[in-house]
């Protein structure tokens, strides 16, 4: 998950949340909790109903929102003492008409959330994932569905099994066979506190049937030095892997989503990225750079030309308040225009 900078850890009632912050990006990692579930918040009333796992393999046309609820209170307080921490992060929307230039909506639409990446299912409902910084949920992750194309939203907690540690920067896309996977970022061990992680770090995958219950996939899809925040994308029959290192953001590939070979930088600064398809054979990225929110446009996936500002840094001021703005995710409302989310982080405000 991506912050400003510093890095934190903390330790609440077994969970760990550790956070690292690098130029123009970073990532926060919270560990996969043990603890029963407990009612949730008023706004989780779905908390009272039975939770039941999803039937496999089947495609998922859109999420049931009636099954949507937090497992645990938000925490009244910061729960870790940090104030570059995702207790601190909001999610915010934008619009466009072009698809290039996005205008604030100054919509709030989830607080203590960060790292959203958003995608549209087949029955047209909007649906993000985020980084739960309220602890929230044991997988440390947090979904929101709107029916409404983006107007109103619905809450509540990614559920995870098979996997020891939880989620950071989660990156949502629709598996073959109609299923929703999540790549995110897995860490070797918690990294040191002020550092960059190091040695290696992973990009695993989970998948699920409803949009809410996850089960890790087996194995890793990639393993390389210091990256985070994974971005991917099918270009024609190959899949993309875009990966942070700091500013810097390099690309891997695959044949089949699951097992990627790294390929080379795409530019040493403007990371954090998002890539989405534009129409006539064309993918905007959109990325963080400079304090704004930047894009770029490609045909091969490789080459990106034309950089623009597509979200100024006077977007972090959204509530009165100063902050920085990253982690965009964007999709198209057919055929009224684009709609963006995106982090605000406001160091302890």
């Amino acid at each position: 998950m991506r912050s400003r900078n510093g890095f934190l850890s903390g330790s609440i009632l077994a969970a760990i949340l550790v956070g690292v912050i690098l130029v123009g990006g970073g990532i926060y990692f919270i560990a996969h909790r043990s603890s029963a579930p407990v009612t949730s918040q008023a706004n989780s009333s779905a908390s009272q109903t039975t939770q039941t796992t999803a039937p496999t393999n089947t495609a998922v046309e859109r999420i049931d929102t009636a099954q949507l609820a937090f497992e645990s209170p938000a925490a009244a307080g910061d729960p870790i003492g940090d104030t570059n921490g995702p207790f601190y992060h909001s999610v915010w929307t934008a619009f466009s008409a072009d698809g290039i230039h996005f205008t604030p909506m100054n919509i709030q639409i989830a607080n203590h959330a960060s790292v959203p990446d958003m995608i549209t299912l087949p029955s047209g409902q909007l649906v993000f994932y985020a980084v739960d910084g309220a602890m929230r949920s044991r997988s440390g992750a947090l979904v929101g569905v709107s029916n409404d194309q983006g107007s109103t939203w619905k809450l509540g907690s990614l559920e995870l099994s098979g996997a020891s540690n939880g989620m950071a920067d989660p990156q949502v896309t629709l598996a073959a066979n109609g299923q929703i996977r999540i790549y995110y970022t897995a860490f070797s061990g918690p990294p040191t506190p002020g550092q960059p992680p190091a040695g290696n770090n992973k990009i695993d995958s989970a998948v699920s049937s409803d949009g809410i219950h996850f089960t890790k996939e087996a194995g890793d899809r990639f393993t390389y030095s210091q990256i985070t925040d994974p971005d991917i994308v099918k270009i024609g029959n190959t899949w993309f892997l875009y990966a942070s290192r700091g500013p810097q953001l390099i690309y891997a590939t695959s044949s089949d989503g699951l097992s990627f070979t790294y390929r080379g930088v795409i530019r040493d600064s403007g990371s954090v990225s998002k890539t989405v398809p534009e129409g006539n054979g064309t993918y905007r990225q959109f990325y963080c750079n400079q304090g704004a929110i930047w894009s770029e446009s490609s045909t091969n996936g490789i080459s990106w030309t034309a950089p623009v500002v597509s979200l100024p840094a006077s977007a972090g001021n959204a509530g009165g308040k100063s902050g920085f703005i990253c982690d965009p995710s964007v999709s198209r409302l057919t055929p009224e225009g684009w709609f963006m989310v995106y982090k605000v982080a406001t160091n302890g405000m």
